[in-house]
């Protein structure tokens, strides 16, 4: 039987470069073997295309792009190609036929569906949702607007956009009425950390914003709401949405710093959370809401915060989760007794055959 052959696209040109690494080398070395056939990818933090044929460990360690055997490579949008072009030297091109692309790519680029449509372009599988589902998913303010309307509530907010900042101090002026200090500002459609700082007063967050659009056209202004941190995995197998068991991000210690420094946490990732069923019951409910709403496909974290007066916010749906054995996904699909090579595997078969 032939293998599979699996473009796994790593790095990329965010603040995650070396989380995707970790991912990637998780997912290669596990599904290197008698069934896949891995094609490794690997993106530069300047953006370079690079086909790495070398030692695993290297992309471990952050050394692969330096590998005198890598040569430049990209998808083709060609779809009858359907796979990548190899550029062996300046006068020879190699097309490689690929069934399946697994990007381990977070943050800019990867998590807003432009790698998604790539793909979509190119006629290629790929694993998670589509290029619409990522971009509403990764857009704070368009997560809020459809986790409304699925009947989630989210924490009280508004938007701000770039060209908004003449107005700044008129706009403020109005808000302020609504929502108190302190305020979370984050840069909407970028990693949690990136553009995301707690302002306490009217000038921290005239700066925060700045911060947050030096980063992205829009930034969403949140009150500043603690609680109790919940996840669940909502996922597609043989034609069935299913939730996972619920999962807790416990803090062991944790700080806020003033503008400019994002909230330190030490923490624990527990599963199951320790909450009632009928609790668990409801975020289970709420995720497939939110799976749903956003048209999620194969797979979505999908976050949820209780406040101490037990209000349940959703505030975060993830289509390009942390994949490596570690993280929360794995961790809460394993509660259920898979094991990491059997949770990869349901994943790029759902994408064979729901992208077929």
């Amino acid at each position: 039987m032939a293998k599979t052959k699996v473009a796994v696209l790593f790095g990329g040109q965010s603040k995650d470069y070396s989380v995707s690494l970790r991912a990637a080398y998780s997912v290669i070395t596990t599904l290197s073997g008698e069934n896949y056939d891995i094609i490794p990818i690997g993106i530069t933090r300047v953006g370079r295309w690079l086909y790495y044929p070398g030692n695993y460990e290297a992309i471990a360690d952050g050394s692969w792009e330096n590998d005198s055997d890598c040569c430049p490579a990209v998808i083709s949008p060609d779809a009858v190609h359907h796979g990548i072009i190899k550029l062996i030297d300046s006068s020879v091109m190699a097309v490689q036929r690929v069934d399946v692309i697994f990007s381990v790519i977070y943050g800019k680029f990867g998590e807003c569906g432009r790698i998604q449509s790539l793909c979509k372009l190119a006629g290629i599988p790929f694993l998670g949702s589509n290029p619409e589902a990522s971009a509403s998913a990764v857009d704070r303010s368009m997560t809020h607007l459809l986790l409304d309307e699925a009947g989630i509530e989210t924490i009280k907010y508004f938007c701000m956009e770039r060209s908004d900042m003449p107005y700044i101090n008129e706009i403020i002026d109005v808000r302020e009425k609504d929502l108190s200090y302190p305020l979370r500002v984050k840069a909407s459609s970028c990693s949690s950390s990136i553009g995301s700082n707690i302002a306490f007063d009217k000038n921290e967050l005239k700066s925060a914003l700045k911060i947050a659009f030096s980063h992205h056209h829009k930034a969403v202004v949140e009150s500043f709401v603690t609680g109790r941190n919940f996840c669940c995995c909502v996922y597609e197998n043989e034609g069935l949405i299913t939730a996972s068991d619920i999962g807790e991000t416990v803090p062991v210690e944790s700080t806020i710093d003033r503008l400019n420094n994002y909230i330190g946490k030490t923490a624990k990732f527990k599963v199951p959370a320790d909450i009632s069923d009928e609790l668990t019951e409801k975020i289970k409910a709420a995720a497939k809401r939110a799976f749903r709403v956003i048209d999620c496909q194969g797979f979505a974290l999908i976050d949820f915060l209780l406040t101490g007066d037990n209000k349940l916010y959703g505030t975060k749906v993830s289509t390009v989760p942390g994949f490596n054995k570690e993280s929360a996904l794995t961790s809460l699909l394993s509660a259920r007794g898979l094991t990491y090579s059997e949770i990869l595997e349901i994943m790029l078969n759902n994408a064979l055959e729901s992208k077929a």
